[in-house]
C-alpha cells in the first residue's frame, strides 16, 4: 500500500495526528535539518521591511490564511 492511499484512508483527525507525529520525529533531529537559502533570504527581508499594522489575534489570521488557501484551490 502507498503512502498516499494510507493517507488518503485517514479520517482528518488521524491525518492530523499523523503530521503532529511526523514533525515531532523530524524536530528530534533538527541539528542536520537545513533550511533552504530562500527561507533566510525571506526572514532577512521580512526583518529589514516589517509590515506595517497592528498584529492580528491568533483565530482571526488563521481565518484569513484559511481564506486565501481556499480562494487559491478555487481558481485551479
Amino acid at each position: 500500500m502507498s503512502v498516499e492511499t494510507m493517507v488518503g484512508s485517514l479520517s482528518r483527525d488521524e491525518k492530523l495526528m499523523a503530521m503532529d507525529l511526523i514533525w515531532r520525529d523530524l524536530a528530534t533531529d533538527s541539528q542536520t535539518f537545513v533550511s533552504p537559502k530562500w527561507h533566510e533570504r525571506v526572514v532577512a527581508d521580512r526583518l529589514r521591511s516589517p509590515v506595517s499594522g497592528s498584529a492580528l489575534p491568533l483565530p482571526e489570521a488563521k481565518a484569513e490564511i484559511k481564506e486565501a488557501i481556499d480562494a487559491r484551490r478555487a481558481t485551479r
